[in-house]
């Protein structure tokens, strides 16, 4: 569970780690910030929680396809003991009995786990998107902010040059 948990937080840390990069290499100006941080690492906690879900799920989901087969094993001894000691003659199979009960059971525990690997990487996606968002936006918002103050105080040095004034004033 451990090492689940371990590989699941360092997927979240390195996927939390590009977004952040690709947000700063697409806006120069952007740089992160408390509520940016703090965003990012509810993002890896959930991010890591969904992981280990889909994680363990796969483990289990392979787990039960192996204890499926091991009881599929199991019949087909219980058919060969069953012809060994005569009981077969009686229109009972060992097999045909336990195969459907065993069948049935693996298939719903097979399609729970299936969902709930599923889910868990829609999570985890969705958390990645949304903080991917979140970064593009305060990004963008950055950008934006110091085009408008860097834009004024171009037009204000230009305002005050002696050059524009010239220009405007004919004097000879």
């Amino acid at each position: 569970m451990i090492a689940n948990i371990t590989i699941a937080l360092l997927i979240s840390l390195g996927i939390a780690l590009v977004l952040f990069l690709g947000v700063k290499g697409v806006y120069a100006r952007f740089s992160p910030e408390a509520l940016h941080i703090l965003i990012a690492v509810l993002v890896i906690l959930g991010s890591t929680a969904a992981g280990t879900v889909a994680l363990s799920s796969g483990k289990a989901l392979r787990y039960v396809v192996s204890l499926e087969e091991g009881a599929k094993n199991l019949t087909g001894q219980a058919d060969a003991l069953q012809e060994e000691y005569g009981l077969s003659g009686y229109g009972i199979s060992a097999s045909g009995i336990l195969d459907g009960y065993v069948q049935g059971t693996a298939a719903a525990a097979k399609s729970k786990l299936k969902r709930a690997k599923t889910l868990s990487i829609v999570v985890m996606v969705v958390l990645n998107v949304l903080l991917l968002l979140f970064l593009a936006n305060a990004g963008s918002k950055k950008n934006a902010s110091r085009r408008y103050y860097s834009s004024d105080d171009d037009d204000l040095d230009d305002l005050g040059s002696s050059s524009s004034f010239d220009d405007d004033l004919d004097l000879d």
